[in-house]
């Protein structure tokens, strides 16, 4: 099985190899990690960092903070590498200083306690290993203000029974684009769909997979639907029926940003 491999962007330089700690938390070194290598709050608590990759929202609390960081270098019980979602500079000072490679603008959700990963905090690339990556288009199809929301049929490998978008896997030497166009046709038997926007590259983890998705924003001129076997029923929504339905991971959120002015 492959390893995947996430861009966010480095902060402190340097490499760093080892299973990860997610804290889905902001963390002020100066209060919340104790001079044994501990966190002391939160749903971290009482959890060692020493020798580990600690993953966080980010930083907060007194500069003195940064200082952390390199007592525990001191007594060779810090972190080996450090994740941020975004990056506070009282914690990017403390990496430098205490010379941990660090790496932010990656999202926590992606990670599983204990993944083994590695980083390099000059690059900002992260690696997940033994994770397989798929790269998938995903459709919002839009006529007259409604959003099309396909139920995925109940043997679907993933989310069974849930509501989505027009969604495939790229192909070796296509574009998300042409993905996008192959599944409408495929999928809905759409051929008119007049791209409106595409979105940045959204994350999503299933177990040992991990979904690279770039989503689009199509306009139909036509309601009229015809579906294959890959999804059991269909429905043409408002935005404020959409939040009703049980959907795909970060389906509604992705819709809010390709739809925000």
């Amino acid at each position: 099985m492959g390893d995947s491999l996430i861009k966010g962007r480095g902060l402190s330089p340097g490499n760093a190899t080892s299973s990860v700690v997610v804290c889905d938390q902001y963390i002020s070194p100066l209060g919340e990690i104790s001079r044994d290598g501990l966190i002391t709050s939160g749903p971290c608590e009482n959890v060692s960092i020493t020798g580990k990759i600690l993953a966080f929202k980010g930083g907060r609390g007194s500069t003195v903070g940064s200082y952390t960081f390199l007592e525990l270098k001191s007594k060779n019980i810090a972190p080996s590498g450090l994740i941020n979602e975004t990056a506070e500079q009282m914690v990017v000072t403390g990496a430098i200083i205490s010379e941990i490679p660090m790496v932010d603008m990656i999202p926590l959700d992606i990670f599983l306690n204990g993944d083994r990963i590695s980083i390099n905090g000059s690059t900002g690339e992260v690696m997940i290993d033994g994770v397989k990556e798929k790269r998938v288009a995903t459709v919002y199809l839009i006529h007259r203000g409604r959003i099309l929301l396909l139920k995925r049929s109940e043997n679907a490998t993933s989310y069974p029974g849930q509501y989505g978008g027009i969604s495939g896997y790229i192909e070796e030497g296509e574009t998300p684009e042409q993905t996008a166009r192959r599944e409408m046709i495929e999928e809905c038997d759409v051929h008119d769909a007049e791209m409106k926007r595409m979105g940045s590259e959204i994350y999503v983890r299933s177990g040992g997979m991990l979904y690279v998705i770039t989503p689009m924003l199509m306009e139909s001129k036509t309601d009229r639907v015809k579906l294959n076997e890959e999804n059991s029923g269909y429905s043409w929504v408002t935005p404020d029926e959409l939040y009703r339905h049980e959907t795909v991971s970060k389906f509604k959120e992705t819709f809010g940003v390709l739809t925000a002015k």
